[in-house]
């Protein structure tokens, strides 16, 4: 009897196959958070229920941006579309919770096309910013940008901002947390904006705090949230906490720090509208 010869056909390994599955979703990943992920941003809106706050108030719009770290994901294009979309927003007070710049030095070109962009931002109230970690590499250019831009530098002071009220809203900008208590001496209703969300243990009384730095962990992963850590953001690094009695709203940013990727953490701005009921 002769025996016939049969192709025997060769499956490719399991292991194979998955390695080269995990190497196209590496890619597929690297993609998205270095290229997708970095571009353009969301609003999000989110209405803050207080009791403590005057009825005059009822609506009030603030809009809070961060980390914009010009110059390493952000750029021109994105400083227009940011300037347009909250001017459409029609906020009553806008804020910026520092570190404008992702540099150690700026130049003179620089603070001419940030200052001309900032300044187009309308507020019909107040524009405010405070110092983030950053911008003491660059203070004198960014308290140049902050004035030519007509927003209010809040350095360890604080702003009284009447409404239709004869009872204030008490705004709180610091750059540290030493010696502030006589900021909050008032009673008034507070907003208190930081940099770095963490130093929200050193604030006796505030009934909001907006901060930023954090960039929401850069890195989200689904069901966890943020998880790149950084000194002044470990333990409050999402967009929501109570602390000590204290709502804080924390920033995810525009722009990245210290290396170009966003995973599943859409750059950011908020639109908060305030209420006592």
């Amino acid at each position: 009897m002769i025996m016939m010869d049969k192709k025997v056909k060769v499956k490719p390994r399991r292991g194979v196959k998955i390695l080269f599955f995990l190497i196209i979703l590496f890619v597929l990943l690297f993609l998205y958070a270095r290229y997708i992920n970095t571009s353009g941003f969301i609003v999000k809106e989110v209405a803050i229920i207080d009791e403590e706050m005057d009825a005059n108030y009822n609506g009030f719009k603030i809009v809070h941006f961060s980390d914009l770290h010009y110059g390493r994901t952000t750029f021109e294009e994105d400083l227009n579309k940011i300037v347009e979309e909250i001017n459409k927003l029609e906020p009553d007070v806008i804020v910026f919770t520092g570190d404008l710049f992702d540099t150690d030095s700026v130049s003179d070109e620089d603070v001419r096309l940030v200052t001309r962009y900032l300044e187009k931002l309308e507020a019909r109230l107040f524009k405010f910013a405070i110092i983030g970690d950053y911008d003491k590499r660059y203070l004198e250019a960014y308290q140049t940008i902050l004035n030519d831009s007509h927003f209010l530098l809040l350095d360890n002071t604080s702003k009284l901002v009447y409404d239709n009220s004869a009872v204030p809203i008490n705004f709180v900008g610091l750059t540290n947390t030493k010696d502030i208590d006589t900021l909050y001496e008032n009673n008034y209703f507070t907003i208190t904006l930081v940099h770095e969300p963490d130093s929200i243990h050193n604030i006796q009384s505030s009934n909001i705090v907006l901060a930023g730095h954090s960039l929401g962990g850069q890195i989200k992963i689904p069901f966890i949230g943020g998880i790149i850590k950084k000194d002044g953001a470990s333990t409050y690094i999402n967009d929501y906490y109570e602390v000590n009695q204290m709502k804080l709203y924390i920033s995810n940013g525009i722009g990245t720090q210290d290396f170009s990727f966003r995973l599943f953490n859409k750059p950011s701005i908020t639109l908060y509208r305030l209420y006592n009921y």
